[in-house]
């Protein structure tokens, strides 16, 4: 039986022998915790805004909120560890929000959810608050904080030290990019999973100088000077958790590069020799953008013609009269259907297989692209989006094993759940050796120099596709 295990306290200190539970010696904040402490339950999730889920101008969450979550089995030992980075536009979500015990428990693996600090706590950066020639980028040095700690400690858990995986959707997978070319993340991940991460789309990192001009910008909202140090640091954690940048876009606040924890943009630093050589499984969904369609406009209508215009003209500036020829209402079905389509193609597989590609002549790269479309949601109809499709996040109920708000297991057809049982062995596979191959599954080969050897995921059919590229129009539009 899989159990969780929430390591709390910010300093993610050596495991308490017995209880399970935590010695802290040091906490964050330099107060002394040296007493053992209750880990049976998850510990706070870090300040964040709740608009996106629908309760606008609310905050939950606690500062106190660096703890992970540990989903071990009670007697094994040297199990491959997988740590999952939670996605949500590194604003919201919290490794409490996942539960993968069947993963851990159907694949004897250890799985360890981590927690990061987000929004303006995780990523504000100004040349005020410089520490060492650094800036920003907070949340990703929580989550190494959170790496080296399993690292450290994990083989009290039955885990294998010398075995571990990261692995993240969205946000998380960017993350993944991210650690991949920080030298602080030297040494503590053994290989690479990253779903629905397309971390070398525009945007989701910065420039130093971009992240000092729109942390200015949000803190002059605030009512503080940026230069005046005092002012910030009496700013209330739910007014900086609540804050953005006024001309924000899905990543409000993003990690900065040009920085010495991030040196140089992943976009560039993943072609060259500076990037980890770790094992690397990597993929997209079918219909990633369907789901974000779905706020665009009101849901009893579809786009009319002056939206699906100006929404092409934002996403597709340098593309905009090909993709116009290419994603009408005729060929899709309705201008919000043409409008994803574009969207999900330019912003997640092409960036997704450009990476995959890249990556592929320096170490093993194992594609994958989730293709079922008819995964059961708790979401209507509407005329301008029939369905969801496999839209940004619907593959996380296969590899976690449970369901969400959004996806419900208990409505899965015997394929859907055997498709779960699959990837999650796949997975956990890969995690075990850096090949997710093994007895009764489907061949899955490494990808192919020119993009092609993609493994599809559906139902009907699991098998590599040379279409992906042309599918997607990586090389007719989005070159």
């Amino acid at each position: 039986m899989a159990i969780p295990v929430a390591v709390q306290g910010p300093s993610l200190a050596k495991p308490s022998a017995g209880t399970r539970g935590v010695t802290s010696p040091a906490g964050f904040f330099s107060q002394e915790r040296t007493a053992e402490r209750p880990a049976q339950q998850p510990g706070h999730v870090c300040p964040q805004n709740q608009t996106l889920s629908g309760h606008p101008n609310q905050v939950r969450g606690n500062e106190d909120c660096l703890s992970l979550n540990i989903y071990a089995s009670h007697t094994a030992q040297n199990l491959p560890v997988m740590i999952w980075l939670h996605g949500g536009s590194f604003e919201t979500g919290a490794g409490s929000d996942y539960d993968p015990s069947p993963l851990a428990r159907e694949q004897h693996v250890i799985v360890v959810t981590i927690n990061y600090r987000l929004g303006a706590l995780g990523f504000l950066a100004l040349p005020t608050l410089t520490q060492g020639g650094s800036a920003g980028n907070y949340g990703l040095l929580d989550q190494q904080l959170a790496l080296q700690w399993v690292r450290d400690n994990i083989a009290a858990f039955g885990g294998d030290a010398h075995n571990i995986t990261v692995f993240g959707e969205s946000a998380g997978g960017m993350s993944i990019c991210d650690q991949l070319v920080m030298p602080g993340a030297q040494g503590l991940f053994d290989k690479a999973i990253i779903e629905s991460g397309p971390c070398t789309s525009a945007g989701v990192t910065v420039s130093r100088q971009e992240a000092f001009n729109q942390s200015a910008a949000a803190i002059k909202t605030l009512g503080c000077d940026p230069n005046d140090v005092a002012c910030l640091r009496q700013l209330p954690a739910e007014k900086l958790a609540l804050t953005r940048p006024p001309k924000s876009g899905t990543v409000p606040f993003a990690p900065l590069y040009g920085d010495p924890t991030l040196p140089q943009a992943p976009a560039q630093a993943l072609t060259t020799a500076q990037a980890l050589k770790v094992p690397l499984l990597i993929g997209s969904n079918l219909d990633e953008a369907r789901v974000f369609a779905a706020f665009i406009v009101k849901p009893e209508r579809d786009l009319n013609l002056w939206e699906y215009l100006g929404g092409s003209y934002l996403l597709n500036k340098g593309h905009l009269l090909a993709s116009l020829f290419h994603y009408t209402a005729a060929a899709y079905g309705t201008r919000t259907l043409a409008l994803a389509a574009a969207s999900t193609d330019q912003a997640f597989a092409c960036p997704t297989s450009d990476l995959a590609r890249s990556r592929s002549h320096a170490v093993p790269v194992y594609a994958y692209e989730f293709r079922d479309r008819s995964v059961p949601v708790r979401a209507s109809p509407t005329p301008g989006l029939p369905s969801l499709g496999a839209f940004h996040s619907v593959e996380i109920p296969f590899v976690l094993g449970t369901s969400n708000e959004l996806v419900n297991l208990d409505a899965f057809t015997p394929q859907q759940l055997d498709l779960g049982r699959t990837m999650r062995a796949y997975w956990a596979n890969f995690a075990r050796t850096g090949d997710p191959n093994g007895a009764g599954l489907a061949v899955w080969n490494p990808l192919n120099a020119d993009g092609s050897g993609v493994q599809e995921l559906r139902p009907e059919r699991i098998g590599p596709v040379t279409d992906f590229r042309s599918f997607h129009q990586c090389d007719a539009i989005w070159k």
